[in-house]
């Protein structure tokens, strides 16, 4: 009877060790896959920053912001067909477009 009742214990105990070792293999692999995700995140934000680090991009940004380059102009595009009143009037006071590129690459003649 003694040895059927530590029989008992003996297996009570491998089964408790073994339902830990289940439990404590799932948190491993939980772990695991967790480290998986943020490595994934890591490398994804690391290629987003060198992207943002070229000068191309820094550019692009500031474009967006409304900065320009050293020897660049800003140009307006008005597309609804009618001038404002100050550009209609400034086009007319002028000279043709045709003379002024003349004046520009050959002089004033």
């Amino acid at each position: 009877m003694f040895l059927a009742l530590a029989g008992l214990v003996l297996a009570a105990a491998f089964v408790g060790l073994t339902v830990q070792g289940n439990a404590i293999g799932r948190e491993i692999a939980g772990y695991q896959s967790d480290l998986a995700a943020d490595q994934a995140q890591h490398e994804a934000l690391a290629a987003q920053i060198a992207n943002q680090n070229t000068a191309d991009y820094v550019k692009q940004k500031a474009r967006d912001y409304g900065y320009i380059a050293p020897n660049e102009s800003i140009l307006a595009v008005q597309r609804d067909g009618q001038a404002s009143d100050a550009s209609a009037r400034t086009v007319s006071q002028g000279p043709s477009r045709i003379a002024r590129w003349f004046a520009f690459f050959f002089g004033s003649r």
